[in-house]
């Protein structure tokens, strides 16, 4: 890939969290909803006009190119200057990227439109596409194009923007994307985030997709495994291998474990939220925490205050407080203890867990709750990450405080109170 050629003379982006850009920036957005994809549009090209750039929007639904025309009139101080002026330029998808029966061939267009643009007195141009139009027996052929731009954009006074609709992407597809641009963003209605790579890209989502498209394929060969290590165990000529058959079939437990855990995350339609209060669930499970607790020589402390009924799934809550308690008495040394209470606080129902650990390395707070981010020797980095998810499903939200003293997570419930 060749990269921009870095210099003073950088660009002003319009969008607030991306710093300025030198020429030669391929950038990708992608964006949920139409507002989302405004939000995007209009600062970026409202910077490239008052920038001297000549502008061109490649629009496709959800905004036409007359559409596109009226939202930048209405948001774009002296736009009807710049429109005479001839300073951008309306296409629509199939104007451009069908004109020549050829992907890649338009590649070379957009170096005539620089050539064009800096012969005119514009200082570059300022571009974006929206693939809202991309069918799938496209694909290949527009991500080859995509990286064809990629190698070419960094010789060019130039600057790209490809916009992407989230939920259109397949796990795969995500990954083309952003290979094939310097680096990618989310803009959507809780706010922009930046991704400096695949690894920090709306992983629960990406984690949820994946657990849904393998986890029937990876079962069913386990559980035909499963079953003929069971039969061979049972036969004799085999009798003196069952330790080995014992093993084998934990190992497939266990992996049938991770895969439940994963299924976690992707269970976003199938939740049963039912009348429910906390207190009850807490209490039922007193025995089994006390137990564990026990076993390791720790003490196990279980507070709990007069909270109002919530609209909960049970068993997933149930989860949510042995994955957080678990973690919390494996935090401590012996003779530490742990502490659960129940509380209302700002018209909240909190679930707090306060262990007497060591505290979280602040190197590492930010990758709390990130699939398979784990500090255990056997861990698979999930658990968090299915507390946090399952949390969102029962109209909750996770937040901690960590220190020397000990660790404590704050479970925050919606009431049913207006």
């Amino acid at each position: 890939m060749i990269q921009p050629q870095l210099s003073h003379n950088l660009r002003k982006i319009g969008i607030d969290y991306i710093q300025d850009v030198p020429w030669g920036t391929h950038i990708c957005g992608f964006y949920n909803t139409k507002i989302d994809l405004i939000n995007m549009l209009v600062p970026y090209f409202e910077a490239g006009l008052e920038n001297n750039e000549f502008c061109i929007w490649v629009a496709s639904e959800p905004v036409n190119c007359d559409e596109a025309k009226l939202i930048l009139k209405n948001a774009v101080p002296n736009f009807k200057y710049y429109l005479q002026l001839g300073q951008i330029e309306f296409l629509t998808h199939s104007e451009w990227y069908f004109r020549y029966g050829n992907f890649k061939k338009v590649v070379n267009s957009w170096i005539d439109k620089v050539n064009q643009a800096v012969s005119r007195g514009f200082d570059g141009i300022r571009i974006c596409g929206n693939t809202s139009w991309l069918k799938k027996r496209y694909w290949k052929s527009f991500q080859e194009y995509e990286a064809l731009i990629e190698q070419k954009i960094g010789e060019l006074r130039m600057i790209a923007l490809c916009t992407y609709e989230l939920d259109k992407c397949n796990i795969q597809e995500i990954f083309d994307i952003v290979s094939n641009h310097q680096f990618s963003f989310i803009i959507s209605k809780s706010g922009l985030q930046h991704i400096d790579s695949i690894a920090k890209f709306d992983r629960l989502n990406i984690i949820s997709k994946l657990a849904s498209s393998i986890a029937h394929e990876i079962r069913n060969p386990m559980t035909s495994v499963r079953g003929f290590l069971q039969l061979l165990q049972n036969k004799s000529d085999f009798g003196s291998y069952s330790e080995y058959f014992n093993i084998m079939l934990q190992e497939l437990d266990r992996a049938n474990g991770i895969i439940n855990e994963f299924l976690s995350l992707a269970r976003k339609n199938n939740t049963s939220l039912e009348k429910k209060n906390i207190n009850d669930i807490l209490n039922l499970m007193q025995p089994l925490i006390q137990a564990d607790a026990l076993k390791e020589d720790k003490s196990f402390c279980l507070e709990l205050e007069e909270v109002p009924d919530l609209l909960l799934d049970e068993n997933e809550i149930r989860q949510v407080i042995l994955n957080l308690t678990r973690n919390g008495l494996e935090a401590m040394l012996p003779g530490g203890t742990l502490t659960v209470r129940t509380y209302i606080e700002d018209k909240e129902v909190v679930l707090e867990v306060q262990d007497q650990g060591t505290g979280i390395d602040h190197k590492l707070i930010d990758n709390i709750g990130s699939p398979f981010f784990t500090t255990k020797e056997n861990g698979t980095g999930m658990g968090l990450a299915v507390c946090f998810s399952i949390a969102e499903r029962n109209n909750a939200s996770i937040n901690f405080k960590t220190g020397p003293e000990g660790t404590t997570f704050y479970v925050r419930f919606k009431t049913l109170e207006p």
